[in-house]
């Protein structure tokens, strides 16, 4: 059904790897998509992933097995996938090198960050064919432990392009991992930001994140909010994040079995910070 031109549509993006959907799924329906068909019946969700069967990243140790299919948890309206590579030769690879290696580990985060501002940039495609007033970026690894509804009704009851990030691990620009966006420019300035990299690195800038992202939208108000999501790793260890405002990780890294996470979360007092920076491992 085609929606009105008065009604509501929002799409919610997904992304990259699935990598620990089955353990992420839950905090994402309960925070983020039951949140979206509560404001209004045109919720759209897409979503663009690589069809990779293991992942070993020396720097976030995390090496193991990943299922291709996961994805299919979403019950998405519209999907890409792709083997992880080719897709990148439509970009400036060798030019963006040139300005050097932010992580200094043989450009492999580089890598990494291309892969997922490509599937970043072809999910927010499915996206705008629908012509949504306000997307959710989202990544399917993290454990969502705040509802979007309060800022989803914000954004609603504003038309104004506008764009409401995490106020925390910004790393010098801002926290990348989820985002509401409402507004044609901003949505595409938000999920297409592969298309300046070369722009943002014209002045001899190491490509970087959160640096980009605050590059791409400065021409758009820009909001952080307190909206908590964990990174899980695909054998469901939950990293334990940094949540103060403006900081990055905390902790070395430290993770926490998943179960054990969970037992912590139900002990949070409603509207407690989750659980950050401690040394429970």
């Amino acid at each position: 059904m085609t929606p009105a031109p008065d009604q509501l549509r929002i799409a919610i993006v997904f992304f990259g790897i699935t990598r620990s959907l089955r353990f992420t799924l839950d905090s994402i329906r309960r925070n983020l998509i039951d949140p979206a068909r509560a404001l209004t019946p045109h919720v759209r969700l897409v979503g663009h992933f690589y069809d990779q069967a293991q992942i070993n990243n020396p720097r976030s140790g995390e090496v193991g097995p990943l299922d291709p299919e996961e994805y299919r948890l979403l019950d998405l309206d519209a999907v890409e996938r792709e083997t992880p590579g080719p897709g990148l030769d439509a970009y400036p690879v060798e030019a963006l090198k040139r300005n050097g290696d932010y992580w200094t580990n043989k450009f492999r985060s580089f890598g990494n960050l291309l892969l997922q501002l490509h599937s970043l940039r072809r999910a927010t495609t499915l996206a705008q064919a629908e012509r949504p007033d306000i997307v959710v970026f989202a990544r399917p690894d993290l454990y969502y432990h705040t509802s979007a509804a309060p800022w989803l009704a914000e954004v609603a009851a504003n038309r104004d392009s506008q764009v409401l990030v995490p106020d925390w691990a910004q790393w010098g620009g801002l926290n990348d991992r989820v985002a509401l966006v409402r507004g044609e420019g901003a949505i595409a300035a938000y999920g297409r930001r592969a298309e300046v990299m070369q722009d943002y690195c014209a002045d001899g800038r190491m490509l970087h994140s959160e640096m980009l992202l605050q590059f791409a939208v400065r021409d758009y108000p820009v909001r952080m909010i307190p909206f908590y999501a964990s990174r899980v790793r695909c054998d469901g260890r939950v990293v334990l994040e940094d949540f103060r405002k403006g900081h990055g990780r905390a902790g070395g890294g430290k993770t926490l079995p998943f179960d054990a996470f969970l037992a912590a979360e139900a002990e949070r007092p409603v509207g407690g910070q989750p659980m950050r920076n401690r040394r429970l491992a």
